[in-house]
């Protein structure tokens, strides 16, 4: 097959995906935006990838406005016309779209059937409820119309896929709702590169460059966007031990917001986002890792940052409601602690309960690492996938089970469902 894996974010699971399937001889061209600064995985070519496989990189020409309406409107639209010229240039017999902001999307796959290209929609989240939430928020009752536009939009995106691969079967809710065929709907959850992502040691260079040896380091890596608090992160470094560092390796609003806070926290310390060859090393360099979701965002948004950081065989401080699909992973795995957002005494409480038990965070960490060894296996996501595109191509899109009303759930370790045996 001739594949484009088109995600916008450039995140280390969906090029690690590309990769494989180009390993099995697919013909496999990945693309994503250069001008949305996120961390982001292996995007350049390296030794030992095969010929089949080849990345392109969009550039708007200018960084991704994502807080400015208008400017973002513009390029939404400027990027639609530039990401619907590269995937046809591909001549793709499918295309795979991941992460891609929800009007660039809607125009895409409205240009992409015209041209009779079919598309697998991998939903990370629920754009639209995200939209809406945060337009309810802001604006009230207009808001509440900006959330119902953003639905019919990303309904018509759904409706309009010859199938879609939705990262948590709660998802599927929605789909449903949306009058989207569950024959088309297929739960992969997300995963790590594990291969790449080796244990490393505690006091590693990485440390050493940053001056974290020899104290309690808590780590934050990635997003702070809309559904993450950041003064949950300043409250966290305000109540954490006495000579702890709150380390937060993120760009953006949220990161912006903690800026003023440097001086009057002083163990709190600010990175921009890290090269992805440093990742392990940096993971590493941390006692206890924090992942954060406002509760409201638990519905549309599975956090998966956490993935790395069971690679990292580090315990987790998992701030997130506990119907949500990382949070029950955590758990299952014996990962960390799970604390409810909001309870910021109990947050404290577990923070320092890890920080003063080196036996406990071992044994977590251990159990984390563990964990992503027997669940995230590439190869298994690579059959999957493969089954997949091969249907669609065939003109097949309910696989493996063509009843109506199934829905094709192969990998659930983010539910829990298949903890037990791995995958």
């Amino acid at each position: 097959m001739r594949l484009v894996i088109h995600d916008y974010s450039g995140h280390p699971g969906q090029i690690h995906l590309s990769r494989e399937l180009a390993r099995r001889g697919h013909h496999v061209e990945h693309q994503y935006c250069a001008s949305y600064t996120t961390g982001r995985g292996a995007t350049e070519r390296r030794d030992g990838d095969p010929e089949s496989f080849a990345v392109l990189a969009i550039e708007l020409g200018s960084e991704f406005a994502r807080y400015s309406p208008l400017v973002r409107l513009r390029q939404e639209l400027e990027y639609a016309r530039m990401s619907s010229r590269a995937i046809l240039a591909a001549r793709p017999d499918v295309a795979v779209l991941s992460n891609i902001p929800l009007l660039s999307l809607f125009m895409l796959t409205f240009l992409l059937r015209m041209r009779r290209v079919p598309y697998v929609f991998w939903q990370q989240d629920i754009y639209s409820e995200a939209i809406r939430v945060i337009a309810r928020d802001r604006f009230g009752w207009p808001g509440r119309l900006i959330g119902w536009v953003a639905g019919r939009v990303e309904r018509r995106v759904a409706r309009g896929a010859a199938a879609i691969v939705a990262i948590s079967d709660t998802f599927v809710e929605q789909l449903e709702a949306w009058g989207v065929q569950t024959s088309k709907v297929h739960i992969v959850p997300n995963w790590a590169a594990v291969d790449e992502m080796p244990l490393r040691p505690r006091d590693n260079a990485w440390a050493k460059a940053h001056d974290l040896v020899g104290m309690p380091v808590v780590m934050y890596a990635g997003t702070l966007g809309a559904k993450h608090d950041p003064s949950v992160i300043s409250d966290l470094a305000r109540m954490a031990p006495t000579g702890s560092r709150m380390v937060v390796v993120s760009e953006g609003r949220g990161r912006e917001w903690l800026e003023p806070k440097v001086d009057e926290l002083p163990g709190l310390m600010l990175l921009d986002y890290q090269p992805y060859e440093q990742l392990p090393d940096m993971l590493a360099s941390a006692d206890v890792l924090l992942v954060v979701l406002e509760s409201n965002a638990s519905r549309y948004s599975v956090p998966s940052k956490v993935l790395n950081y069971f690679c990292a065989g580090r315990p987790v401080l998992a701030l997130l409601p506990p119907d949500n699909a990382v949070a029950k992973m955590v758990e299952a795995a014996e990962a960390g602690l799970t604390v409810a957002p909001g309870d910021a005494d109990a947050a404290s409480a577990a923070l320092r309960s890890l920080l003063a038990s080196p036996v406990a965070r071992a044994a977590m960490g251990t159990a984390a690492r563990r964990y992503a060894e027997r669940t995230f296996d590439v190869e298994r996501v690579g059959d999957r996938f493969e089954s997949l595109l091969n249907g669609v191509c065939d003109g097949r899109v309910s696989l493996p089970d063509k009843r109506r009303g199934h829905v094709n759930i192969e990998i659930a370790h983010l539910s829990g469902a298949n903890e037990a045996e791995g995958v």
